[in-house]
């Protein structure tokens, strides 16, 4: 008896050592799933990023672009009679290129108010994708390709109690050509890095003041290319002195200060926007050493000090519900005195490109850029000074939606550019007007075609007609149509 009990009670203690180790080797009891939760809070597409109070949304869009352009030309320089070997975007009759963007928005409440972050990556295929300050005014220069890919960081700031920090959107940006597939120079969507507060002043009225880093409003004389006589590119010379052609900055010493005026409401939004922008010059010399296109790359001797030009503007969205659901009426006018770029935009960031002879631009214009200042210095006074460009701009688009899958956009806009009495560059008129048709078959899928006619007409300080085709013909006016195919899925 004593022996069973024995061997009994041995099994039981076996029995529960080894249950004992079985369990400690089980895992716990697994915590509840956390699945990814909507967040209503911001609108549509938001959803909380498991495990915080962060909302996220993720969107974007794949585009196509079929591009039929008239202004295809020559490559020939006509001043030496030389064809460059290079090939320029606008001298294509025919392109494509294709575009993704994606978008991250992620935000959440705290005891100050929103919290954002904001990011805007884009991948682009096709071509003039390289050096985006040549603007394609240099055949086949240093930069450029026919045929590439390129990576951008179109947006990525912060907003955080009223607060905005980062790549953003200019803040004295209103219409940014939003009914057009193809941008006039008279709008833009000019992103640049920024320090902004924003005062909420209810009813729909805010206030802005921002700094804005001015390298990308400017306008001024940067590295040469000539057309090359042997070779597929232009042979670079260097960044030329201030002069007559134009003003060649110095060190940035100040952003811009831009401020906005505006209001949300039902019926649309206004704005009234202006800013500051300095113009510094590195230096002159009365005497040129080397001469391009009357340009001067000798040592400088004095230079002609800072100052500051001055831009105005307003606009007005109109939502017009009561023709079509999503109908809308755009105008804008702005005015700029040193300050060209937030009238006349061209996309020549920081001036670091010049294009003395190419094959043309949207308008079959040659080398436009090389005819835009912000100013001059004027060498022939007796005292050098900063004498600066005036311009002005006015753009409008309508937009009707025919039925809640078809809408059309009827747009244009005209600019008027004097430079300094005293320069050698030329006065210009510049105009555009364009219609497109888009029809979604289906949610976030756009079929559009778009028709635009730029037309852009020259005049030299003293009223003569200058060359700007590439035939040494001289030639003060200049248009062209273009033809896009759009096929968009957003998402």
């Amino acid at each position: 008896m004593t022996i069973k009990r024995e061997v009994f009670l041995g099994c039981a203690i076996g029995l529960t050592a080894v249950t004992g180790a079985n369990a400690a080797d089980l895992p716990g009891k697994a915590s509840p799933a956390e699945y990814v939760r909507i967040c209503d809070t911001y609108g549509a597409g938001f959803y909380f990023i498991p495990g915080t109070d962060t909302c996220l949304r993720i969107g974007g869009f794949v585009r196509a672009d079929y591009v039929v352009n008239s202004s295809a030309g020559n490559r020939t320089n006509p001043a030496t009679g030389v064809t460059s070997l290079g090939t320029s975007y606008f001298d294509q009759l025919y392109s494509t290129s294709v575009r993704m963007t994606l978008n991250f928005d992620a935000r959440s409440n705290t005891e100050y108010g929103l919290l954002r972050a904001f990011g805007q990556f884009s991948a682009y295929r096709g071509p003039f994708s390289g050096s985006v300050n040549s603007q394609g005014l240099i055949n086949g220069g240093v930069g450029q390709s026919p045929r590439a890919s390129a990576i951008n960081v179109e947006r990525a700031f912060i907003q955080f109690a009223g607060f905005t920090a980062g790549f953003s959107s200019s803040f004295f940006n209103f219409y940014q050509g939003d009914l057009q597939y193809s941008g006039s120079f008279a709008t833009t969507a000019r992103g640049t890095t920024v320090l902004a507060y924003t005062a909420s002043l209810g009813s729909g009225f805010s206030a802005s003041v921002a700094i804005e880093d001015s390298m990308y409003r400017r306008h001024g004389n940067g590295d040469v290319f000539l057309d090359g006589a042997a070779g597929p590119n232009q042979v670079p010379l260097s960044r030329p002195l201030s002069g007559l052609y134009g003003l060649t900055y110095g060190p940035q010493k100040l952003p811009d200060i831009v401020a906005n005026l505006r209001v949300d409401q039902a019926w649309g939004s206004a704005q009234l926007m202006g800013a500051l922008h300095q113009l510094t010059d590195v230096g002159w010399n009365a005497a040129p050493v080397t001469t391009a296109g009357g340009r001067n790359f000798g040592a400088p001797i004095a230079a002609a000090g800072d100052k500051l030009g001055w831009v105005v503007g307003g606009g007005v969205r109109l939502n017009l519900d009561m023709l079509a659901r999503g109908d809308v009426l755009w105008l804008q006018a702005v005015y700029a005195n040193g300050a060209l770029d937030y009238a006349f935009s061209v996309g020549n960031q920081g001036g670091d490109r010049e294009g003395i002879y190419g094959a043309g631009n949207l308008a079959g214009v040659n080398a436009l850029n090389t005819q835009l200042r912000d100013g001059i210095v004027n060498t022939a006074s007796a005292t050098p000074t900063i004498q600066t460009t005036k311009a002005w701009s006015v753009a409008a688009g309508f937009r009707h939606f025919w039925t809640p899958a078809l809408r059309s956009a009827i747009f244009g806009s005209y600019s008027k550019i004097d430079q300094p009495a005293a320069s050698s560059l030329w006065n210009l008129k510049y105009a555009t007007v364009g219609v497109n048709t888009i029809w979604s078959p289906v949610r976030n899928l756009d079929l559009g075609l778009e028709l635009v006619y730029h037309n852009i007409q020259a005049r030299t300080q003293a009223g003569g007609i200058p060359i700007i085709t590439p035939s040494s013909t001289p030639r003060g006016s200049e248009g062209a149509w273009v033809a896009t195919a759009r096929v968009q899925r957003n998402f």
